[in-house]
């Protein structure tokens, strides 16, 4: 049986209200600030909820193998924990939630609780979710999804959009040619500096 409630206030992310994403779902990814008192009692929900989900989908012999499939919920201040990393995820946590198009479109709604359009929830503003935790199977699969219901737009805020890279640091560290073709010269030392290699992957629900 799933479980529900409300998130506290979120940052949207990559929402795909309007029209479903590439995997014929709505989907949208909820960017909870660290910093909100609200939001580690949310999470410690978030855990119990998964956790009995798991073990009502998987039984105690395979609990921790769908715990282990259930991706949804990461630490945005985790690098190795995404493929793609986006600067916005850092000081928060993100969960990504999603809605397959044969439940319908989530209802979209304005503080008034009046529907709007779900063009109106751009990445960036800010929202609340209704949102349902539960297990399902998938073949040999057992594991832990979150789902969305509804979405209400909460306010205004930068849209991430705005915020993106600054030329300077978009061609950083380039080896450019000098401008009649010829080499650039080596740096210092000769030998390009290696970035550290990110953290890898650990327990997003860590410290809850």
């Amino acid at each position: 049986m799933s479980k529900s409630t409300v998130t506290p206030i979120a940052r949207a992310s990559f929402p795909n209200i309007a029209k479903p994403d590439q995997f014929n779902k709505f989907s949208i990814g909820l960017l909870f600030p660290k910093s909100d008192p609200k939001v580690a009692p949310f999470v410690q929900w978030l855990k119990k909820a998964v956790q009995e989900e798991a073990l009502a989908v998987a039984g105690p012999n395979g609990a921790a193998e769908a715990l282990s499939l259930f991706t949804n919920f990461k630490d945005g201040d985790n690098v190795g924990s995404f493929k793609k990393y986006r600067q916005e995820y850092a000081g928060h946590f993100v969960l990504n939630v999603g809605r397959k198009t044969e439940y319908g479109r989530p209802c979209v709604v304005n503080r008034q609780k009046q529907p709007i359009d779900p063009t109106e929830i751009y990445a960036g503003c800010n929202v609340l979710a209704y949102i349902d935790v539960y297990g399902y199977k998938y073949g040999s699969k057992k594991s832990v999804s979150v789902g969305i219901q509804h979405i209400l737009k909460a306010g205004e805020n930068t849209p991430f959009a705005s915020t993106g890279v600054v030329v300077e640091d978009a061609f950083s560290g380039l080896d450019l040619p000098e401008e009649d073709g010829t080499a650039a010269p080596p740096a210092a030392g000769g030998v390009a500096a290696t970035p550290a290699p990110a953290a890898g992957p650990k327990d997003p629900f860590s410290g809850f």
